[in-house]
């Protein structure tokens, strides 16, 4: 007879983490990062608590004993009853100091339950020779590495950490990747390989023109470069490019397919020196990769230096999980990984939410007005904000004058670099001086 296992878990752990809350509700704050998930739980009673205590907390109410059984239904009573409510906190030793090491256990026995599930998912797909089997494999990989980040350190050597560290102080550029933008770069001194970068801004506001321009430069510099487009088909992307490229073609005459012998010709020149520059070992662009998942796969394949994604929250949200800030703090957070990983700098372009109108339409974006701000900046080495003061007032604004507001810089200052724009020609200059002698 084949024996049953049982997979992973500790309800007397969660309990603790239950009785914790309930001895001292800043607890709460400190483990919901790790066990928010219902899957989280191994106990549907155990969780179905942690549930009323979050939404009860949420409102600002106390929880104790008596404010638990004052709120629960005539249902949960059958369920949670307040015996086993009270006996809760009876021998718990939890406290602020030990209640992230509990929270950190109890999801590690989710992730092993997760292993567990997505292996099994692998040999079934693997048996069936079906091709989702490399979407469970991304999904086993993401899983794997965060078993292995929760684990205990086995040791670290001093000789090691200081020889890369003084490496990486000597050599400097490798483990930067420069904007190109003199002003940009000064303030952060360019973007770091591992990190996130947040580019957000307006509709109309040259967002998606800005990171156009950036894969130029980084192209420039002989980086690998990936670029998602969520929103834009690739062939509209490349209509960009070849006007960036070119210096000489007009963006509008490009779209309205309206040219003379002269710019058939620069087209063809262009096209050219594109096809040579962004050749396929240097750039890699996708318009119809949806989920995360797909995104891993694609960057583990090619291993840019820089990875650009336009944007964020047109990623297709990960199952089983509903809250739009859940979702996005998932996305945000399995990209980190990602950058981490495959030592990459991650520019992600990201939408504002309406604060930014209601404060008034010719406010400078703040960190706030990111959309689902919380669960996007807080992965970022650098956030950046496209403001085009023209686009708002065009009598007090120049048409060829932008801004690239810092908002922030975790290893650098925040500021606001002053660049010149042209966008019948997608390009971001520098300065006036690079900008008239583009003219």
């Amino acid at each position: 007879m084949e024996e049953i296992k049982i997979k992973p878990n500790d309800i007397q752990l969660e309990e603790s983490i239950l009785g914790g809350i309930l001895q001292d509700n800043k607890i709460y704050d400190i483990v919901e990062p790790y066990v928010h998930l219902e899957d989280v739980w191994y106990t549907k009673r155990n969780y179905m608590l942690f549930k009323k205590m979050a939404s009860m907390l949420k409102t600002g109410e106390s929880v104790d004993y008596v404010t638990i059984a004052s709120n629960m239904s005539e249902n949960e009573k059958k369920v949670m009853d307040m015996y086993w409510v009270t006996g809760l906190a009876q021998d718990n030793f939890m406290s602020e100091h030990n209640a992230e090491q509990y929270a950190k256990k109890l999801y590690e026995k989710y992730l092993l339950r997760t292993t567990i599930d997505i292996t099994r998912e692998v040999q079934d797909k693997a048996f069936e020779n079906h091709n989702e089997v490399y979407d469970v494999l991304s999904d086993a990989h993401s899983t794997i590495g965060e078993l292995i980040e929760l684990r205990p350190t086995i040791g670290f050597d001093m000789d090691e950490c200081m020889n890369k560290a003084i490496d990486e102080m000597t050599s400097g550029s490798r483990n930067m990747v420069k904007s190109g933008y003199f002003d940009i770069d000064k303030m952060s001194g360019g973007l770091t390989k591992g990190e996130i970068t947040i580019v957000g801004g307006r509709p109309g506001h040259g967002k998606t023109t800005f990171l156009v321009n950036l894969v130029s430069k980084f192209i420039h510099q002989g980086l690998k470069v990936m670029l998602f487009n969520r929103e834009l088909p690739n062939s509209e992307l490349i209509k960009k490019l070849i006007c960036l490229e070119s210096g000489k073609l007009s963006y509008s005459m490009v779209r309205q397919s309206t040219f003379g012998d002269s710019e058939i010709e620069e087209l063809e020149k262009t096209k050219n020196a594109i096809k040579l520059l962004y050749n396929k070992d240097k750039f890699a662009m996708f318009d119809k990769v949806k989920d995360f998942k797909q995104t891993a796969i694609e960057v583990k394949k090619f291993k840019p230096d820089v990875i650009i994604d336009d944007y964020i929250q047109l990623i297709e949200p990960p199952r089983g999980i509903d809250q739009r800030r859940l979702q996005l703090e998932k996305i945000c957070n399995d990209y980190k990984w990602l950058a981490k990983t495959s030592n990459a700098s991650v520019v992600l372009a990201s939408q504002l939410n309406r604060h930014l109108e209601i404060r008034g339409g010719k406010s400078i974006p703040q960190l706030t007005d990111l959309a689902e701000s919380g669960a996007i900046e807080q992965v970022a080495e650098n956030v950046l904000f496209v403001h085009y003061h023209w686009k708002i007032d065009t009598k007090k604004g120049d048409a060829n004058r932008i801004d690239v507001v810092s908002r922030k810089a975790r290893y650098g200052m925040t500021g606001t670099a002053k660049l010149w724009y042209n966008g019948d020609k997608v390009k971001f200059y520098n300065d006036e001086t690079e900008f008239t002698e583009a003219l």
